[in-house]
């Protein structure tokens, strides 16, 4: 029956307060009865009270004091719904406002002991309980010689059902209508997001991804529909970034494997007879494989190093020797095409980082470079102290600069996406592209593994700066 979060939480708040209505009710039941029980108590007293001091006067001022003495206690008798003895010191009636009933033996025994109790010197009354059934009050009759006046009237429970008990309970039906509202409120608020969460949530097992849920808050439910939207978020961005991955390498790859399928039938068929026509078809079977494998090579370090499968190996790095191998690499290419490469290092500048990879991810700026620069240009490979003014904490800032043509400013922001190519420089003379789009992704991702940061500058006509910044070596911070 109670299958919903709604319905339950509506079901623990009525028997909350339920359990609270009665609870209060039985707590509160005892208290209000001494309570009433006192009142009437008091209220009985005065009246002993008063009628003492009056059946005093007539006692006193009356020539017939007998007959005048009874009528006086017959009409308050009347009056209070109760009946009213005059006893002398022994408990023997004097005067009685029903002369012809007798009084039970209890009473008559608790008349006789309450008489004896009462001082006469003393004008206050005396409440000697129940007996019977009856409330016994007694009070001294002033200047009477020790008679005492007993008033017995029935114990009276209805008041307080009818003055107190009733009200409290339409009190109580009222608050618990207003709070069976306010309950149906609360539990809207708290399973409605729930419920919008758990229909968001199977609609993106049915595969709709498009998914986003109003009432983010600062509360425990706010932050958790935050934290559901900001995961639908991410999964959207992680599923369209796996479609572009698989159209790219789908797309790189089927270049090479339609020019390894050509050849391959060309040889298989005889239709290269020449021997040379052959050796080039072989060549470029070679070539075009060479070429798909490096290609799933970056993909692989790539998917490694996003995964953190592939964690750097922290130690102190000498950036002047690093830098060097990079440009011996790749100096005698550099010269056949007109280009200028050179490093300028401090020898003793040292950087905290796994030299495999730092020299990779600059190896990538280098070639990237390369790929974009003409003859008659400039690379260079820098590194200097620097300091992060925001933390004050000490870096080592390495720049790789080109005097190319520059990026266009609409490129930058892509610029470290995979497989993203800038449209003008994708080929080469030969309308072959030069590169896959992977070597700056993976230049970032080793950088971020790093725990540095990577950014790029450049302006057209002018030249492109690679600025990569790195934690500073602790020989160097002692320098």
């Amino acid at each position: 029956m109670f299958t919903s979060v709604r319905s339950r939480i509506f079901t623990g708040f009525v028997f909350v307060a339920l359990v609270m209505v009665l609870t209060t009710a039985l707590l509160a039941a005892v208290p209000i009865r001494r309570f009433q029980e006192r009142l009437e108590s008091q209220r009985l007293q005065a009246y002993a009270a008063t009628l003492a001091v009056g059946a005093g006067v007539i006692l006193e001022q009356s020539p017939a004091r007998a007959a005048a003495l009874e009528g006086f206690l017959t009409r308050q008798a009347e009056r209070l719904g109760a009946r009213i003895l005059i006893v002398d010191r022994g408990g023997n009636v004097v005067a009685d406002s029903a002369p012809g009933q007798p009084l039970s033996p209890a009473l008559d025994a608790a008349v006789r002991q309450a008489a004896g109790r009462v001082d006469g010197r003393r004008a206050e009354p005396l409440d000697a309980g129940l007996v019977d059934r009856q409330r016994l009050v007694v009070a001294p009759v002033p200047r009477s010689d020790g008679l005492t006046l007993a008033l017995l009237a029935p114990a009276r429970r209805a008041p307080i059902g009818r003055g107190l008990l009733l009200p409290l309970a339409a009190a109580t039906g009222l608050g618990l209508l207003v709070a069976l509202a306010v309950t149906w409120l609360v539990s809207r608020s708290i399973a409605g997001p729930i419920t919008r969460l758990t229909q968001a949530a199977d609609a993106m097992a049915a595969g709709n991804l498009e998914q986003a849920i109003p009432g983010e808050g600062s509360d425990e439910l706010g932050r958790l529909v935050r934290s559901f939207n900001t995961m639908a978020s991410s999964l959207r961005a992680m599923l369209e970034s796996q479609r572009r991955l698989l159209a790219n390498v789908a797309h790189e790859l089927r270049t090479p494997l339609t020019v390894i399928q050509g050849y391959a039938l060309a040889l298989r068929e005889g239709v290269l007879e020449d021997r040379g026509d052959r050796e080039r078809a072989l060549a470029t079977i070679v070539e075009e494989c060479e070429r798909a494998d490096r290609l799933l090579a970056q993909l692989l370090q790539l998917s490694r190093l996003e995964s953190g499968l592939r964690r750097p190996a922290l130690q102190p790095v000498r950036l002047q020797d690093l830098a060097g191998r990079v440009v011996e690499r790749h100096r005698l290419g550099a010269e056949a095409r007109g280009i200028t490469l050179s490093s300028a290092i401090a020898p003793d500048l040292l950087a905290s980082a796994d030299p495999e990879l730092l020299e990779q991810a600059i190896d990538n700026l280098v070639v990237n470079a390369l790929q974009h620069c003409g003859p008659g240009t400039q690379i260079q490979i820098t590194a200097q102290p620097a300091l992060l003014e925001a933390e004050r904490t000490p870096l080592v800032r390495i720049r790789v600069s080109d005097t190319g043509p520059g990026i266009p400013p609409e490129a930058l922001p892509r610029l470290f996406e995979r497989f993203y190519r800038v449209e003008a420089e994708r080929a080469d003379g030969s309308g072959r592209p030069t590169g896959f789009g992977l070597g700056l992704a993976i230049a970032r991702e080793i950088v971020a593994a790093h725990g540095g940061t990577i950014a790029v500058e450049s302006q057209a006509g002018q030249g492109t700066t690679f600025v990569i910044d790195l934690p500073v070596a602790a020989e160097s911070r002692e320098r």
